[in-house]
């Protein structure tokens, strides 16, 4: 059967998503975006044979392009959690698509992306990992140590204030790396506009160009106000240094009350868990 090819502006689709356990799938700038085991592909829409729902529940979406001399084409699959999102997916991929194919089959019209992971980040979530497991290692060993001299009652303190000491560490830390990172951008990152691309309520991710024109995306912080009241543009400033890494701008009062928010209540569960915890210890000496 013949096919046609010729090239014709990408149609308007909505900013649908399905997100899944580490997957996700989602529909911008006339093209189906997949997001599978750390590999981006951006699936043009005329690439697209046919959308279906598939899986338990019909909460996933399998996404067939077209095939070439007789054979048919790749299939990708994504396991969502939402049966709705995952029919009304299939439901706009299915009207978007063309009724023919192109001569080469759709495999051609797919991009494979970076996903925007950079060794400084790997380097992080790295040096994260050691943290952690340091952490786990004192918090037993200091507990151990205490049942086995025979402070039975301190052992329990222990075991109990690591509840508020990890709540504490969370608020506390999550504010001061957000602040440390704001001052290091304000120093010497660069302020771009960055566009909507997808989502919706509090996750919604905005595109930004940084100077060597490469795109990254970013999840938007809920309070970032729009550029002269258009939700549709935000300011964000990235470090050239690693321009993956971007904060939103926000307002001073904003700053001003969640920083007021952890000193009243971060602050004060953090003291609470290291008099449970580490005080313990100190007291044994005392």
């Amino acid at each position: 059967m013949a096919r046609r090819s010729e090239p014709s502006p990408p149609p308007l689709m909505p900013s649908l998503t399905l997100r899944g356990r580490g997957e996700s799938l989602w529909l911008d700038a006339g093209a189906v975006w997949l997001h599978r085991r750390g590999v981006r592909r951006r699936i043009a829409i005329a690439a697209v044979e046919e959308a279906r729902v598939a899986g338990r529940g019909g909460r996933s979406v399998e996404v067939a392009l077209w095939g070439a001399d007789g054979v048919p084409g790749p299939v990708f699959v994504v396991e969502g959690r939402d049966a709705a999102a995952a029919s009304r997916l299939v439901e706009v991929i299915n009207r978007a698509r063309p009724e023919t194919g192109p001569p080469q089959g759709g495999a051609p019209l797919v991009d494979v992306l970076p996903t925007g992971g950079s060794e400084a980040g790997r380097r992080r979530k790295r040096r994260t990992r050691i943290e952690v497991l340091g952490v786990l290692a004192v918090y037993v060993a200091g507990m151990a140590g205490l049942a086995l001299t025979g402070h039975m009652g301190r052992a329990i303190m222990w075991a109990a204030g690591v509840g508020p000491l990890a709540l504490g560490l969370l608020l506390v830390g999550m504010g001061a790396v957000a602040a440390r990172r704001r001052w290091v951008l304000r120093k010497r990152g660069i302020a771009v506009v960055a566009r909507f691309a997808h989502g919706g309520g509090q996750k919604k991710y905005f595109q930004y160009s940084d100077l060597e024109g490469g795109t990254h995306k970013i999840l938007a912080d809920y309070a970032a106000p729009g550029i002269g009241g258009d939700p549709q543009r935000i300011e964000v400033v990235y470090d050239p240094e690693d321009p993956d890494q971007a904060v939103c701008t926000l307002a001073a009062r904003t700053l001003v009350w969640r920083t007021a928010g952890i000193v009243v209540f971060g602050v004060p569960i953090l003291l609470l868990g290291l008099v449970m915890t580490v005080g313990q210890v100190v007291s044994l000496f005392f």
